[in-house]
């Protein structure tokens, strides 16, 4: 059966009995493209760092030793989420570039993130893991720093509410 709606739906022909729903099928490139931006320095974790991917494989490798020092099971897809989602909330807080992007991104929190191109940088667990979970965690973490961003709403006029 062919269904064919317009408006919300999309006005394309679909396959199934369930339509799509319009604008699921955008995609955003801010949060890859921030992850490897190099601007101003962050703080993070008591360190300086100029990119948020640096401070993500300082955060998630030093996790993963913590992890293994204490004889626990080493857990990837975890200690990539909170690594991911502390860099980028934290950067999120003290760069206003990132929260300008993230004002400017009309797909940021309607469709599914682009994953980041890491292909120039080393193999390493840190990177393995950020590509295996991207996928996972990429939409929540938008939508924390989507709250940082409306904490800054009045920022173009120099104060923040």
């Amino acid at each position: 059966m062919t269904i064919e709606r317009k408006g919300f739906f999309t006005n394309e022909s679909v396959g199934s009995d369930i339509p799509k729903m319009a604008g699921f099928e955008v995609i955003s490139k801010t949060l890859a493209e921030q992850l490897l931006v190099e601007d101003q320095p962050f703080q993070f974790h008591e360190q300086v760092f100029w990119r948020p991917y640096e401070a993500y494989v300082y955060v998630y490798d030093k996790s993963i030793d913590e992890q293994r020092a204490k004889g626990k099971l080493v857990d990837h897809q975890g200690t990539a989420k909170i690594a991911l989602y502390g860099v980028f909330s934290c950067r999120c807080s003290q760069r206003k570039p990132m929260r300008d992007a993230i004002r400017a991104d009309r797909n940021f929190l309607a469709g599914k993130h682009r994953k980041p191109d890491l292909s120039h940088l080393p193999r390493r667990p840190a990177r393995e893991a950020l590509l295996d979970n991207w996928h996972l965690h990429a939409q929540s973490i938008a939508w924390a720093c989507a709250d940082i961003v409306r904490q800054y709403t009045n920022e173009h006029h120099g104060r923040r509410d």
